[in-house]
C-alpha cells in the first residue's frame, strides 16, 4: 500500500514502528560505546583500535547519509529504511559473532581488529540510510503545521534509545557478561528489519523532492554562506564529543582502578544519565528557554565544556556521574541549537538536503576521535583529551557569542534530533 498525503495522513501505528525501529538503533549505539572498550581489553586489542573502529564508520557515515537521503527522494522512504535497517541487523550481528569469537581466543588482536572494523563499517556504509529516510518519511505524510513537531517526536526516538542503551547495557554485563548486550542488541535489530520490512506503508513522493533529487547538490549545499557555518560548528562539536565518548570507558577502567566488566557497568549507569540529562534539555528545557539557535549553541558548548572540566578532576565514581550529566545537558542544548540553525538557513525544499548534510556532520567528528582521543589518552595523560575537548568547547561557545552568521528565531521546540556513529 502506498499512502498519499493528499487523500491520508499516515496513522499513528506507522509512526510508533519509525520511533521503534529508531529506537533500536539509538540502543545499539549506546551500548557499544559502553562494552566495546571493556571487549578490546580482554580480547587484548591496543586502546586506539577501538576509536579506529568507530571512525572507519564515520567515514563512511559522513559520505554516504547526505547521498541516501537525496537516493530516497527517486527510490523512496521505505526501501531506504528497511535497507538501512537491515544494514544495521547485519552488521550487529557480525560484530556479535565475531567479537564472541575473539573473546575465547580464536583470533589474533589484527585479525579481531579487521573483524570488527569491517563489520561495524556495514553500518557506516548502508546503516546511514534510515535516519534521512525516516525523517523524509514523517515530512511525506504530515500537515505542514504539525510537521516539525511530528518528526522531532518520531526522531527522538535515537535520544529514548542512547538512554535506555547503557542502563540496560549495565544491568547485562553485571548479570550475563560482556557479550549479553550485544546479543539483545542483534536479535532487536533483526525485529526491527522485519517489522519494517512487512509492515511500513510506502509513501508517495511528493514532486518537489524529485525535483531537486541529484546527489551532487547536497554537496553543493554544503558550502552555501549561510549553511556552512552551522555545518562546521556541529563538527567541531560532534569531534570533542567523539573524544570524550571513545575515551570515557577506558577513563572509568583506569581512574578508578577497576576491572574492565566492572568498568564496562559504571560506563553504562553514567552514560545512562547523560543521555537522560540529555532528553531533559530537549523535551523540557528548550522548550521553556525560548532560545534562538544561536544561545543554544553558546550555552550548549560551554555547559559541556564544564562537564568535560569536571570529568578531567573527577577521582571517584559520583563525580563522574555529575560530569556526564553536565555533557549530556550540554549536548542536549547545542546538537539542536546547530540542527535548527542549519534548518532555518535554507529553504522549504531544501530541508531533505539539509537533514542529510547535519546527519554527515553529526558523524564528522568520529573521523578525527584517535588522534585528539586515542592519541592525548595514551601519549599525554589520561585527563588530556577531557582538558582538551574544554578548551575547544570554550572556544566555541566563545565564536557563537561572537559570530553574526550564527542566527535566527527564539525556538519553541527541540528539532528533530540527527544521529551520528
Amino acid at each position: 500500500m502506498t499512502i498519499n498525503f493528499a487523500t491520508s495522513p499516515a496513522p499513528n501505528k506507522t509512526f510508533r514502528l519509525l520511533f521503534a525501529c529508531l529506537t533500536i538503533v539509538g540502543i545499539g549505539n549506546s551500548m557499544l560505546f559502553a562494552v566495546l572498550p571493556p571487549i578490546a581489553r580482554e580480547a587484548g586489542m591496543p586502546d586506539w583500535s577501538v576509536s579506529t573502529i568507530f571512525t572507519l564508520s564515520a567515514v563512511l557515515w559522513v559520505l554516504t547519509s547526505p547521498v541516501w537521503g537525496k537516493i530516497s527522494d527517486t527510490k523512496g522512504r521505505k526501501p531506504l529504511i528497511v535497507m538501512g535497517l537491515s544494514s544495521y541487523a547485519l552488521s550487529t550481528v557480525s560484530f556479535t559473532l565475531i567479537a564472541t569469537i575473539g573473546l575465547v581466543d580464536h583470533f589474533h588482536w589484527f585479525a579481531l581488529f579487521v573483524g570488527l572494523a569491517a563489520a561495524r563499517s556495514i553500518f557506516g556504509a548502508f546503516g546511514s540510510a534510515t535516519n534521512p529516510a525516516a525523517q523524509a518519511y514523517v515530512a511525506d505524510t504530515t500537515a505542514p503545521e504539525i510537521r516539525t513537531r511530528e518528526i522531532a517526536a518520531v526522531t527522538s526516538a535515537f535520544a529514548f534509545g542512547s538512554a535506555a542503551g547503557p542502563a540496560l547495557a549495565a544491568g547485562m554485563v553485571a548479570s550475563l557478561g560482556l557479550l549479553a548486550p550485544l546479543f539483545a542488541t542483534s536479535t532487536l535489530a533483526v525485529l526491527g528489519a522485519i517489522s519494517a520490512r512487512v509492515y511500513l506503508p510506502k509513501v508517495a513522493i511528493p514532486p518537489t523532492a524529485r525535483q531537486s533529487a541529484a546527489p551532487s547538490s547536497v554537496w553543493r549545499l554544503a558550502f552555501n554562506a549561510s549553511v556552512q557555518p552551522w555545518l562546521l560548528f556541529g563538527v567541531v562539536l560532534s569531534a570533542v564529543t567523539a573524544v570524550m565518548f571513545q575515551q570515557i570507558s577506558f577513563y572509568f577502567m583506569d581512574r578508578l582502578a577497576v576491572s574492565p566488566r566492572e568498568g564496562a557497568t559504571l560506563t553504562a549507569v553514567s552514560l545512562a544519565l547523560g543521555a537522560l540529562s540529555q532528553i531533559v534539555a530537549q523535551l523540557v528545557l528548550i522548550p521553556r528557554l525560548n532560545l534562538s539557535p544561536r544561545w543554544l549553541v553558546v550555552w550548549g558548548s560551554f555547559i559541556t565544556g564544564l562537564g568535560a572540566v569536571l570529568t578531567a578532576l573527577g577521582g571517584s565514581f559520583g563525580v563522574l556521574c555529575v560530569a556526564q550529566a553536565l555533557v549530556g545537558l550540554g549536548f542536549g542544548l547545542a546538537r539542536p541549537g546547530f540542527t535548527g540553525g542549519a534548518s532555518l538557513s535554507v529553504s522549504q525544499k531544501d530541508q531533505g538536503s539539509v537533514a542529510g548534510l547535519v546527519v554527515a556532520a553529526n558523524g564528522a567528528g568520529f573521523v578525527t576521535a584517535p588522534l585528539f582521543g586515542a592519541g592525548l589518552y595514551a601519549w599525554v595523560s589520561h585527563q588530556a583529551p577531557f582538558y582538551f575537548s574544554a578548551l575547544i568547547l570554550f572556544i566555541l561557545a566563545g565564536y557563537g557569542m561572537l559570530s553574526n552568521t550564527l542566527k535566527g528565531p527564539p525556538m519553541a521546540e527541540s528539532p528533530p534530533d540527527q544521529p551520528g556513529v
